[in-house]
């Protein structure tokens, strides 16, 4: 893709690169973290089986692919959706884009195999390409590492935009009341996260803030504590440090901030 692509263009380059392919693309799941589960293992065995049977996913699959220890290795799938910003393959099994904030894009090249060329997106997800899909691969590459600027830059500015709302809800004698519409998306939030659905969670917290940033601090210390049991740990101190800012003398400042602290490493060993 050129310097100027917008990402738009370059969420629909990724989408038409992985959709409706001549040859299959191989995709693994990683160790880490509860929303990539590891296949080997017999507790996870039963998602694998959701994987396979939900949502016309199993018409996708072309086969199961196993290592010579019998380990399961990947899959192989006709097409990978990209839906909105994430890339979707089957229900609850999801990558959003931002997670390339998260850990290293690595591309390597194994010495044999039928799908030598590997895309591994941190600890959680790889993509392998068939051997004569060198130029796919270095396209996909190309448009996640787009991606990873892209996110980069939006979280540069939402830093930005952090110290500045603080301030002003500091500088306010009386803080805005949480509204009833507020009042709804957060209770269905910690609804979700009672059922342990955390991306809902996130995303109905998100719409509560998108209603009024400042009404409700808590969201943010919630919305952290999320984000580490999701693995998103640059995210979860981003988040920790926006409630900081805006509670600074809060009972749980505290924890909060050793919270950021224990993340510090998190994020470190995820690269």
């Amino acid at each position: 893709m050129p310097a100027t692509a917008s990402f738009k263009e370059v969420r629909d380059d990724l989408a038409a690169l992985l959709r409706e392919r001549k040859r299959p693309v191989g995709v693994r799941f990683g160790r880490r973290g509860p929303a990539q589960p590891d296949f080997n293992r017999l507790e996870n065995a039963h998602q694998l089986i959701e994987l396979i049977k939900g949502g016309g996913t199993g018409d996708n699959i072309v086969r199961l692919q196993y290592d010579k220890q019998k380990q399961f290795e990947y899959i192989l799938l006709k097409a990978v959706a990209v839906v909105d910003e994430r890339i979707e393959l089957g229900p609850g099994f999801a990558f959003p884009f931002r997670d390339v904030l998260e850990g290293p894009i690595t591309v390597t090249r194994l010495k044999d195999g039928a799908y030598p060329f590997v895309i591994q997106l941190q600890n959680q997800l790889s993509f392998r390409f068939d051997a004569k899909d060198l130029g796919d691969a270095k396209r996909m590459a190309d448009d996640l590492e787009f991606l990873r600027r892209h996110y980069a830059g939006l979280e540069e500015g939402r830093a930005a935009q952090s110290e500045t709302l603080a301030a002003q809800y500091r500088a306010l004698k009386t803080k805005p009341p949480v509204s009833e519409a507020q009042r709804r998306f957060i209770v269905q939030a910690n609804a979700y996260n009672q059922m342990k659905n955390y991306e809902q969670a996130l995303e109905h917290y998100q719409k509560a803030l998108d209603l009024e940033p400042l009404s409700y601090p808590a969201a943010y210390f919630n919305m952290a504590l999320l984000s580490a049991q999701l693995g998103r740990y640059r995210a979860a101190m981003a988040y920790m440090k926006q409630y900081l800012l805006l509670e600074p003398e809060a009972k749980d400042a505290r924890s909060g901030q050793d919270k950021i602290y224990e993340w510090e490493i998190m994020a470190g060993s995820s690269r």
